[in-house]
């Protein structure tokens, strides 16, 4: 698939902080479509008028973003109720900015870590369902998809009883296959076999298999086709970020996905339809 049409269906991965400081020319320039990541800092240092500000000079250039919300130190079920508190606080922040930028979804995470709260997963688990409960009332009042990514989760239970307690129309699974790669004990099969039929984007980037290193697609060992092929065969068609860490990995990331599409073409197609 040709470059410019690449750009086109994909959206790049960009904190807000270097979006401003840096990167908004090139954006512009380039005419890519972003994710944008929120963080706790990112928080504190800007309001809410340097948000419509940016997002009024993305739309205003035809452009189009999806939001990462914060999620360091943020746990949706911690057992401590100030962290569970500081969470919610957080994530509805983002959700508010989120609305601003019209964004097309939210990506969050679950905060659960299978070392850290070993022995505590059922209580994790049912304090996570009234976060949830929270953010979904509040996505639905702004028409917002959020889609929660998988990270340090050994196996797909969690997101399968989240999934299992809330229907899909405002919450989604985004599938990040690096963190599949390094951190899951479960097959990717199985996670698509388990909760594959609720993916509504993709995070792309590779590594080796050791440690997250969000590699440009292509620099590592993950088996991209096999989940696209998945895709194909059950006509899904989520939104495509690519989460490449280094600005020299973004171009070779969009050039390994146009060859991936390639051999893809039904859901390439479809895709191109979804976003025309």
């Amino acid at each position: 698939m040709e470059l410019e049409t690449v750009k086109k269906i994909v959206f790049i991965s960009c904190p807000f902080d270097q979006l401003v400081e840096e990167y908004l020319p090139l954006v512009l320039r380039e005419r890519v479509n972003l994710e944008i990541g929120l963080n706790g800092t990112i928080l504190d240092r800007y309001k809410m008028p340097s948000f419509g500000k940016i997002a009024r000079i993305i739309e205003e250039n035809g452009l189009k973003c999806t939001i990462h919300a914060p999620f360091i130190d943020l746990s949706l079920g911690a057992i401590d109720s100030l962290v569970r508190r500081a969470t919610v606080k957080r994530l509805l922040r983002a959700i508010n900015i989120a609305s601003l930028f019209k964004a097309q979804s939210m990506v969050f995470h679950t905060g659960f870590d299978p070392k850290h709260y070993h022995g505590h997963q059922e209580e994790w688990l049912e304090n996570s369902f009234h976060t949830v409960e929270q953010l979904l009332s509040a996505a639905a009042e702004k028409k917002l998809k959020l889609n929660l990514e998988n990270v340090f989760e050994y196996t797909t239970g969690i997101h399968q009883k989240l999934f299992s307690k809330f229907d899909d129309q405002y919450l989604g699974f985004c599938l990040d296959l690096g963190h599949q790669r390094v951190f899951s004990k479960t097959s990717m099969e199985e996670w698509l076999e388990t909760v594959g039929a609720r993916i509504g984007q993709l995070h792309l980037h590779d590594n080796k298999g050791e440690w997250d290193d969000h590699l440009a697609i292509g620099k590592g060992e993950i088996d991209f086709d096999g989940v696209f092929d998945f895709l194909e065969e059950n006509e899904i068609t989520p939104l495509l970020t690519i989460e490449a860490h280094k600005k020299e990995d973004v171009m070779p990331s969009l050039e390994g996905l146009g060859r991936i599409l390639d051999k893809h073409p039904k859901f390439a197609s479809r895709l191109l339809r979804t976003v025309s």
